[in-house]
């Protein structure tokens, strides 16, 4: 049997069902669109190569505007090295019309460079990519869905356990969303690299490619799993504002930074996907040039989400003694302590939820977990019943909770609590067997109805 859902949870449900497709109809224009539209050249680096590159400078400046930022350099291999180095995005040869780019930056960069270049060059341009893409990245946008897909994996991982899966603890959650991260870019590779031939490098480069993406997946599950301990689901909205509608563009790579917009742009350079996405080009097509400052990104976004989740995890707990004091220091009107009588009577005194789980056979389960959660759907409160199968919760506000029976080789059971008072004790919770014949909260139609509500 269905727990009964009570109003508020109905209408939090309701809100936050009408608010998604508003966050999308608003978050696709504004990140995508706005941002990708219409690309606009700024002061892209490029270098003029020659004896009197200077004086070329000087000249070609005023015509060219704000599209780039030219300057001199002596030779076509000084050019070469300053573009892996990424000091520049192209170089201009006139002596011999050339425009030296690098696949590696993207098409759009290598196209739209000799695009700039043309009315001023005289004549046609001929290109040559010094750093050309692997055979299967013919759009240059491949790493661009590479670091896409394990941060949304990792959002996605984190954001459902902790919310259909929030009976579990906070550690195996984040364990599983590890072991997640971990076997991502590792089934993108057998994808991106050993069948379509984006990702191509030594074992060593594929080994770090992996272990990266592993550690950007695993970072975006740290702060989602953070956002859901506070907010429970409405960390939704933030953790995909972040790691999806913020990735694409200011990511460094479909689009490079020096054509969104300047916010993009200024994201660019502090953005985790955006720090995955130099890293790996650094290390398949640059030599590891620039990689230390990537991995320095990445390694502050790993610690950030590590104090997320601590202080998270420290704010619930503070929440959870506050709660507890608060009841306990409450003055009860008559008729609650009509009902705290009562429930002393039958329960014990003092504020608590409680009960007693069994298994289908009757028996008491011992070890059983209780995972109370509250109208907002944030976990309340967790328990894990003695051998004798009893559990006790204590310091629950009054209101109403939804509490959710789990144990292995259970299937788990919910059940609806309205506390007043002094509290509730639910009595037995019987769980059915998993090969049972079970409805859409586990429980099996021999097992126990659980009451609409309990009120101490």
């Amino acid at each position: 049997m269905t727990a009964a859902l009570s109003d508020e949870m109905k209408r939090s449900n309701l809100r936050f069902s009408l608010t998604m497709p508003l966050f999308f109809m608003v978050m696709f224009p504004l990140c995508y669109i706005t941002a990708l539209h219409l690309p606009v050249p700024n002061q892209i680096p490029v270098g003029v190569v020659g004896a009197g590159a200077a004086a070329l400078v000087a000249s070609l400046g005023p015509q060219l505007g704000n599209a780039v930022e030219l300057m001199p350099v002596g030779s076509v291999d000084q050019a070469r090295e300053m573009i892996f180095q990424q000091t520049i995005k192209a170089a201009y040869v006139p002596e011999s019309s050339q425009m030296l780019v690098a696949g590696a930056d993207g098409r759009v960069m290598t196209q739209l460079v000799p695009t700039i270049f043309a009315p001023v060059a005289g004549g046609a341009l001929t290109t040559v990519d010094v750093a050309p893409l692997a055979p299967g990245d013919g759009n240059g946008i491949g790493l661009m869905f590479f670091m896409l897909i394990v941060c949304i994996v990792g959002f996605m991982t984190a954001n459902i356990l902790g919310n259909a899966a929030f009976f579990l603890p906070v550690r195996t959650r984040v364990a599983i969303s590890a072991g997640i991260a971990v076997l991502t870019p590792i089934v993108l590779w057998l994808f991106m690299g050993l069948w379509l031939q984006i990702i191509v490098g030594s074992f060593g480069q594929i080994v770090a490619v992996i272990a990266l993406g592993a550690v950007a997946s695993f970072t975006v599950g740290l702060v989602t799993t953070a956002g859901v301990v506070v907010l429970g689901k409405w960390a939704l909205f933030p953790c995909m504002l972040i790691f999806v509608f913020l990735n694409i563009p200011s990511s460094n790579s479909a689009y490079p930074a020096e054509i969104v917009p300047p916010f993009f742009g200024a994201l660019s350079e502090v953005h985790l996907g955006s720090a995955l996405v130099g890293a790996v080009r650094s290390i398949l097509y640059f030599g590891d040039v620039g990689l230390g400052r990537h991995l320095l990104t990445m390694g502050i976004w790993l610690v950030v989400g590590v104090v997320l989740l601590g202080a998270a995890i420290a704010w619930r707990d503070r929440g959870s003694s506050s709660s507890s004091s608060s009841s306990a220091q409450e003055e009860p009107s008559d008729d609650e302590v009509d009902r705290d009588v009562a429930g002393a009577a039958a329960a014990g005194a003092g504020p608590r939820l409680s009960g007693q789980v069994h298994g289908h056979d009757g028996r008491p389960l011992g070890g059983a977990r209780v995972t109370v959660v509250d109208a907002g759907g944030t976990q309340s409160g967790l328990a894990t019943a003695r051998d004798d199968g009893r559990f006790e919760l204590a310091g629950l506000p009054g209101g109403t909770f939804t509490v959710i029976a789990s144990a292995p080789g259970h299937a788990p059971a919910a059940h609806t609590a309205t506390l007043g008072g002094s509290g509730a004790d639910l009595g037995a919770i019987r769980l059915a067997g998993q090969s049972g014949r079970h409805d859409d909260t586990g429980t099996s139609e021999n097992s126990m109805s659980p009451a609409a509500s309990y009120s101490g």
